[in-house]
C-alpha cells in the first residue's frame, strides 16, 4: 500500500505577492516585525521564530506598529515581538522568521555574529491604568506635543508630559517623558469604560482604547452601601487593595475637605491642660488665633523669642513651666507662625489618654507652595534615621509633662528637644495634618540640626560626625558614625555568563573594596560561555575568589551558598549588573551599619539613563512591593526630600545590600522555597526588622542598575507564572504588613509609583507606633 501524505496545499507565491513584511533586531535579545497583506487588511499571520533552523518560539502579528498606522494601513495591528533568552541569542548564528505553517520567510535572517543595533522605539508612548482615575506612562523624549485623553472617543481633557522616566526595551535602556494625569473624579461612577489617547497631532499612542473601572470610595464601599454580602464586600476589598484609587497633590485641598479626622474625635472629654510653646516673634498673632480656635480649650500658651531660626533661652522656657504651665500634663512645641489645626490640641490629648505608652507623638504639617497652593508632607511612623539627619517631625509635635521638663534642662532649639524626646518605642506619628507652617529658612535651620544631633550621639555615648547638607524644603545633615575597620566585608556577587556585564561590575567596585578592606567571591552559576569562564578562570589573579553552584537560577539559594563560604564580619549583596559611580559607596553603607540596631544597609540605584530605579522599597503598593521613586531623576530631592537624607525603610533591594552575617543567619538566610527568585530581598528585611533591627536607605552610596539585564525580565512569559505564585506567597505570609507600612503614611496612594498621589480614601487616620512586622507563614507546600 503507498503512502499519501494529507495535508493543506502550499500556497503558491502568486497568492502572496501583495504580502508586506519586516524583520529586524532591536538588541542583544529582541526581534520584531510585521506581517500584513496588502489585499487583505483584515487578516492576521502568525510568525515562527526559527534558531539556526529549529522552531523556537511562535506569536500571534496583532501589536500596534506607528509607523504602520502613520501610513494608514488598516488599524496597524501586525507587528511581532521576540524576546530570546540570553544563551540562545550569544550562542546562535542565525535567527530568521517564517509564517507559520506556510514556511515563507519574513524579511530577511539575521546573522548574530554581527553587533545588535542600537534600540530602535517602535512606539512613541504606551499609557496605562495604574487604579482608580489614575494612569501613567511616557512618550517619547523628541515628541514635544500635548496628549489629549478620550473616553468613548470623545475629548474629556488634555495633559501635559511632566518630567522623566526610564523606558525599558529588551535589554535597552531610554529616557521618555513621563506622563501621569487622573481623570475628573465624575467619571468615578463604577462603570466600565474605554480610555484612548493621542498627541495633539493625532498621533496614537496605545493601540486599542485601555479598559477601566473606578469607584467612589472604592468597590468595597460601594458594595457595602448597596447591601451586599460579605463575600461579595471580600472580593471587592481585594480589587482596592490589587487596584487601590488616588488622588493628585494638586487637589489636597478638596481632598481635606472630604476626608478628615476630625469626626473621630468630636466626642472626646479629655480635658488634660496643654501648654504650647511658640518659638520666635514673627507672626505671633496668627498663631495664636489658631489656638483661640482649638476644640479643646483647655490651653496656655508663650512666645520665646527665638536666637537664631529656633534658638530660645531655656530659662525663660522653665519660668513658663513653672508658672503658666505647672498644671499642664503636656506641651506642644512648634514655630511661631505656625497655625494649628483646630483639632490639633484634641487629637494630641486624646492620644496621650489613650496610649500610656507614648511620652511624644508629630503630626504631619501643609507648606505653601505659591499662588495659595497648599502642599501636605505626610510622615510615616518614627525613623531615627530622618529625624538624626533632616529632624523631620520637630515642626509640630507634644510631649508629656515628664520627659518635656526633663529635655528643657539642656535643650536650646526645638530639634534640640525632639531629639532629647525621641524614644524609638515611646515616640507615635498621627496621620493628618496638625499644623500649617510658616516659611522655613533650611539653610539656618540645619546648622541647629547638626548641633543637635551631635548632642543626641553624645548623650548616647556614640563616635559619630555630622556634617551640613545642602538643604532642600527641610533642613539636612550627613551623619557618619564611626565604623571598626578591622571588620572585613565580603562582596558577593553571583554571574552567569554575560563576562562583559560582570567584568563592568568588578572593575568599578574594585576601588571601594580597597578602601575599606573587604573582598570579592563571586559565584559562578553554571556558566557555558568560553569568554566568560575564561574570565572566570583569570580572577584569582586579581585576589578575587571563585566558587561554582550548579543548577537552576534561584537567587536566594545561590546567595545562601555564598555565605555558608564567608568568614567575614558583613555581607554585600551586589548583583553582577551593577556599576559603582565612585568608590566612596561601601564606605556610606558601612557607618550606616555601625549602628548595632541597624539591620540592612540599601543603596540609591539609577538606570543608565539617570532616573532613580531604587529609593527605597515600599510596602503595599497594588498589594505587593514597590520601589520608591522610579519617577525621579537623579538629583531630584524626591517627596519631602527623601533622595536627599537618609532613612528607614521596611525593606531595600538586594540588588545591592549590607548586613552582618550574624544577622544573616539568626533569620535563616534567604528563603529559597518561597521566594527562589523575587521578593526574597523583602522578607529577609522584613525578617530583620522582626528581630528589631533597622533597615536604612542612603542616597550617599550610589550605583546603576541594569535590572534583570543578566537574568531577563519577570513580565517574560517563562517567568509570570512563577512570579505570580512568589507575589501570592508574600501576600500570604506578610499580608497585614503590606497593608500598614509603617514608613509609608496611610493618606499616600499605593498605586503603582510611591510618593505621588494621596489616598483616596485614606486607609487609617489611627496614630501609629513603629512595630516590628509579624508574617503568618503558609506552610511548605500550600
Amino acid at each position: 500500500m503507498s503512502m499519501k501524505t494529507i495535508g493543506k496545499q502550499k500556497p503558491s507565491g502568486a497568492e502572496y505577492a501583495s504580502l508586506q513584511t519586516q524583520f529586524s533586531r532591536s538588541d542583544r535579545t529582541t526581534f520584531s516585525g510585521f506581517v500584513y497583506d496588502r489585499a487583505d487588511l483584515g487578516r492576521r499571520y502568525t510568525v515562527d521564530l526559527l534558531v539556526d533552523g529549529e522552531p523556537y518560539m511562535s506569536s500571534l502579528c496583532d501589536e500596534f506598529v506607528t509607523e504602520l498606522a502613520e501610513a494608514g494601513i488598516g488599524d496597524a495591528r501586525f507587528g511581532f515581538t521576540f524576546n530570546v533568552q540570553d544563551q540562545v541569542s550569544a550562542n546562535a548564528g542565525i535567527i530568521e522568521a517564517r509564517l507559520a505553517n506556510i514556511g515563507s520567510p519574513v524579511g530577511a535572517p539575521i546573522r548574530c555574529d554581527v553587533a545588535a543595533p542600537e534600540a530602535r522605539w517602535h512606539r512613541i508612548g504606551d499609557i496605562e491604568w495604574v487604579g482608580g482615575l489614575r494612569f501613567e506612562g511616557w512618550l517619547a523624549q523628541d515628541i514635544d506635543e500635548d496628549i489629549e485623553i478620550l473616553i468613548a472617543q470623545r475629548p474629556v481633557m488634555t495633559v501635559k508630559p511632566t518630567g522623566w522616566t526610564n523606558v525599558a526595551r529588551g535589554g535597552e535602556f531610554g529616557v521618555g517623558r513621563r506622563i501621569d494625569f487622573h481623570l475628573p473624579e465624575h467619571f468615578a461612577d463604577g462603570r466600565m469604560r474605554g480610555l484612548s489617547a493621542r498627541t495633539i497631532s493625532g498621533r496614537s499612542l496605545i493601540s486599542e482604547p485601555i479598559s477601566f473601572v473606578a469607584f467612589d470610595r472604592g468597590l468595597e464601599q460601594t458594595l457595602a452601601d448597596l447591601g451586599r454580602w460579605d463575600s461579595e464586600r471580600l472580593r471587592g476589598e481585594l480589587f482596592d487593595r490589587v487596584l487601590p484609587a488616588s488622588m493628585p497633590f494638586h487637589a489636597y485641598r478638596g481632598w481635606k475637605e472630604r476626608f478628615s479626622p476630625t469626626t473621630q474625635s468630636e466626642q472626646s472629654d479629655v480635658a488634660s491642660e496643654a501648654a504650647v510653646v511658640l518659638i520666635g516673634d514673627a507672626r505671633v498673632d496668627e498663631s495664636i488665633e489658631s489656638l483661640e480656635a482649638q476644640r479643646h480649650s483647655a490651653w496656655s500658651a508663650v512666645s520665646l523669642p527665638a536666637r537664631a531660626f529656633s534658638q530660645f533661652d531655656p530659662k525663660a522656657a522653665r519660668e513658663f513651666v513653672e508658672g503658666d504651665a505647672a498644671g499642664s500634663a503636656f506641651f506642644v512645641f512648634c514655630l511661631s507662625g505656625t497655625i494649628l489645626a483646630e483639632d490639633a490640641l484634641q487629637r494630641f490629648a486624646d492620644l496621650f489618654a489613650s496610649e500610656p505608652g507614648c511620652d511624644m507623638v508629630y503630626g504631619d504639617v501643609e507648606v505653601a507652595a505659591g499662588a495659595g497652593a497648599v502642599w501636605p508632607l505626610a510622615f510615616s511612623a518614627f525613623d531615627l534615621e530622618r529625624a538624626l539627619e533632616q529632624g523631620y517631625g520637630a515642626y509640630c509635635f507634644a510631649v508629656r509633662r515628664e520627659p518635656a521638663v526633663e529635655a528643657l534642662r539642656s535643650a536650646t532649639s526645638l530639634y534640640d528637644i525632639f531629639l532629647c524626646c525621641a524614644e524609638p518605642d515611646r515616640t507615635y506619628h498621627l496621620p493628618g495634618s496638625v499644623a500649617a507652617l510658616p516659611r522655613i529658612d533650611a539653610s539656618a535651620a540645619t546648622a541647629e540640626l547638626v548641633a543637635a544631633s551631635k548632642a543626641y550621639f553624645a548623650r548616647a555615648g556614640i563616635e559619630a560626625n555630622v556634617e551640613p547638607r545642602k538643604a532642600g524644603l527641610l533642613p539636612a545633615v550627613q551623619v557618619k558614625r564611626a565604623v571598626d575597620w578591622n571588620e572585613r566585608t565580603t562582596i558577593i556577587i553571583p554571574t552567569r555568563n554575560r563576562a562583559e556585564l560582570l567584568k563592568r561590575c568588578i572593575e568599578t567596585v574594585m576601588p571601594a573594596a580597597n578602601e575599606t578592606n573587604a573582598r570579592i567571591l563571586v559565584v559562578d552559576n553554571s556558566s557555558t560561555e568560553p569568554e566568560t569562564l575564561d574570565y572566570l578562570d583569570g580572577l584569582s589573579a586579581q585576589e578575587i575568589d571563585v566558587i561554582s553552584v550548579e543548577g537552576p537560577f534561584n537567587f536566594a539559594f545561590i546567595n545562601n551558598a555564598a555565605v555558608a563560604c564567608v568568614d567575614t564580619d558583613n555581607i554585600c549583596f551586589l548583583n553582577n549588573d551593577v556599576e559603582a559611580l565612585d568608590d566612596g559607596w561601601l564606605a556610606e553603607m558601612l557607618w550606616r551599619l555601625a549602628a548595632p540596631d541597624v539591620g540592612a544597609v540599601g543603596a540609591k540605584l539609577l538606570w543608565p539613563s539617570s532616573v532613580v530605579q531604587h529609593g527605597g522599597v515600599v510596602l503595599g503598593a497594588n498589594f505587593s512591593a514597590a520601589h520608591a521613586f522610579n519617577d525621579r531623576m537623579d538629583g531630584d530631592p524626591g517627596y519631602g526630600d527623601l533622595l536627599q537624607v537618609a532613612h528607614e525603610c521596611s525593606a531595600v533591594t538586594g540588588a545591592c545590600l549590607l548586613m552582618r552575617k550574624s544577622d544573616f543567619v539568626t533569620v535563616g538566610g534567604m528563603d529559597e522555597i518561597r521566594f527562589p527568585i523575587s521578593f526574597n530581598d523583602i522578607d529577609l528585611c522584613l525578617k530583620l526588622r522582626q528581630l528589631g533591627r533597622r533597615i536604612v536607605f542612603t542616597p550617599d552610596a550610589k550605583l546603576v542598575h541594569l535590572e534583570s539585564a543578566s537574568r531577563g525580565r519577570d513580565s517574560a512569559p517563562d517567568r509570570r507564572a512563577r512570579f505570580r505564585r512568589e507575589l501570592s506567597i508574600l501576600r500570604a505570609k506578610w499580608g497585614e504588613v503590606l497593608l500598614d507600612d509603617p514608613y509609608y503614611s496611610p493618606l499616600l496612594g499605593l498605586d503603582s509609583t510611591p510618593f505621588s498621589s494621596l489616598a483616596w480614601p485614606p486607609r487609617s487616620w489611627k496614630p501609629r507606633a513603629n512595630l516590628p512586622p509579624v508574617p503568618t507563614a503558609p506552610p511548605i507546600g500550600l
